[in-house]
């Protein structure tokens, strides 16, 4: 006897979208292109919405797995995805990792209160942007909160220990009495459908990111439940060492632009008393955060080889800037680069010209100079 499965699928009650005959000409199951067209129909998503690669992709999973896929589509929280043929390949992508692990595809995990989310974006008139790994809350803010440039270096904060469960609703009003927000990106767990416990928050001004440092840093958000800020600089740089000190800068950033992409620049130091050659490191300086943690992860695996070594990676020390406060005391110079000729005494003699001493160390090939007033060390600069 025929089990329900193997019957033919009386299709003549069923309504199609003109974009039905597409999605089977485009290799889709039937009943694949039966839910997708379904789907349409409810306007969830419209044909329009779908690039060629999510069908592509759609196309790859067998029929149990693509209708499974699209269930959890329809299923999802659509409201403020705006990139929605991005989000179903997220889901497909989120899929596909379960599958690996052995997990069943999980009921979805209690999200946010749209209600309350709705009432935030009500009374703020940001946006929110959701994708499967993050929530976008602004970028750029509303014109009437800020209509400057992107704020830089020194206004983002990174927030941690964030509980699982807790979403913008609870984040917003906390942060904003620091200053007015620029962007609030909610890292996601699109395995668990929960955040992944922290988030970077950009301020649209330095002393904003200063304050809710000050104002959040080990603020009890929920019974017991503390939260860690900081101000989170994006380092771009990283430190290699093993080099070999025959080799020039114009040699460092070509054999390493053949192994790792966005690299912009090569910080070299020479030695003191022989400028062709490198004191054995040097810092790589890439076009921004992503880049420079993929060229580590591949410098690191041991498998990329630069002038036949393997060589040593570490993230340099991001390159803070001063606190103003402290500069306005500052009185001492920093001198580097100098020959092993130069001594204590003709150092005195040099600076003495801008102001009174305290007293000059030389150390190797750099010097500490103390002036006694801060104003004869502003000069030199």
């Amino acid at each position: 006897m025929a089990t329900k499965e193997e019957e033919p699928m009386d299709t003549s009650s069923v309504t199609h979208t003109e974009h039905y005959k597409t999605l089977i000409e485009a290799g889709l199951p039937q009943k694949v292109a039966e839910r997708l067209d379904e789907i349409f129909q409810t306007g969830l998503v419209a044909y329009v919405d779908l690039d060629e690669r999510a069908i592509d992709a759609l196309r790859e999973f067998n029929e149990e797995g693509a209708l499974s896929v699209l269930q959890q589509f329809k299923e999802s929280d659509l409201s403020h995805v705006q990139n929605k043929s991005a989000f179903l390949c997220g889901v497909m992508k989120t899929y596909r990792q379960r599958e690996k692990q052995g997990s069943k595809v999980q009921e979805s995990t209690k999200g946010p209160d749209e209600a309350k989310i709705k009432a935030l974006l009500e009374r703020t008139g940001y946006t929110l942007d959701v994708t499967t790994g993050q929530r976008k809350y602004g970028g750029p803010p509303p014109d009437t909160v800020y209509s400057g440039v992107q704020p830089g270096i020194g206004t983002e904060v990174f927030v941690g220990k964030i509980p699982r469960d807790l979403y913008e609703d609870e984040l917003v009003p906390l942060f904003e009495k620091a200053g007015p927000i620029w962007d609030l990106r909610l890292m996601m767990d699109p395995l668990s459908g929960q955040n992944r416990g922290y988030a970077f928050i950009t301020f649209c001004s330095k002393d904003a990111a200063q304050e809710a440092v000050k104002l959040c840093d080990n603020y009890e958000i929920r019974p017991g439940k503390h939260l860690g800020v900081c101000i989170s600089v994006a380092n771009n740089r990283l430190f290699v060492g093993s080099i070999p000190k025959n080799k020039t800068k114009e040699n460092i950033l070509e054999e390493f632009s053949k192994v790792t992409e966005g690299l912009v620049d090569v910080i070299l130091y020479h030695q003191p008393d022989d400028k062709k050659k490198n004191r054995g490191f040097c810092f790589l300086e890439y076009e921004d955060h992503k880049s420079a943690a993929q060229a580590r992860r591949r410098l690191m695996s041991g498998k990329v080889k630069v002038w036949g070594n393997v060589v040593t990676v570490e993230w340099a020390d991001p390159v803070e800037e001063p606190d103003p406060e402290v500069m306005a005391k500052v009185k001492v110079l920093f001198v580097r680069n100098l020959a092993t000729t130069v001594t204590e005494e003709i150092l005195e003699k040099s600076f003495s010209e801008f102001g009174k001493l305290e007293r000059v160390k030389k150390l190797k090939d750099y010097a500490f100079v103390h002036f006694e007033d801060r104003g004869a060390a502003v000069k030199v600069g």
